[in-house]
């Protein structure tokens, strides 16, 4: 009996893990065809989602598309390229708003969403889970 509850312990713990998250999304950073960038430095993207760059080659305006709160891609995403929780996202944005210093990103459902307005918006950059990603869209950065 002993032996057949610690067997039950591990598979419970085991499906927790998988199922808490844990496993990862890989995200890349989109953008519209027509954006004149191939590619993005890990700054850059920290600095266009923070609203620091609202512009890039060229003075072609720039606008990041976010994905919604119980989104496993955005929770990645934050850790990964602005190094901060959800959290303090949410808390970083409602002080600039706050201020009327700048408004926070546009918020979309899913990667469809968010590709799908990418796709049609030449000044939008978002992210997506690499699977989403289709030739409607531009790779501009890849996570390591």
């Amino acid at each position: 009996m002993l032996r057949t509850s610690k067997g039950v312990g591990l598979m419970l713990t085991l499906l927790t893990i998988v199922s808490s998250g844990l496993v990862r999304a890989e995200v890349v950073v989109i953008g519209h065809p027509t954006l004149p960038v191939s590619e993005l430095d890990p700054q850059k993207v920290k600095d266009i989602w923070l609203g620091k760059i609202k512009h890039l080659a060229g003075n072609v305006p720039v606008r990041p598309i976010d994905q919604s709160p119980n989104s496993k891609v955005r929770d990645e995403f934050y850790m990964k390229s602005l190094d901060k929780s959800p959290q303090q996202v949410k808390a970083y944005w409602a002080r600039i708003t706050f201020t009327g210093k700048d408004d926070a990103p546009l918020t979309f459902q899913d990667d469809a969403a968010v590709r799908d307005w990418v796709a049609s918006h030449p000044d939008a950059i978002g992210y997506i889970d690499t699977a989403s990603a289709d030739g409607r869209v531009k790779v501009l950065f890849k996570f390591k």
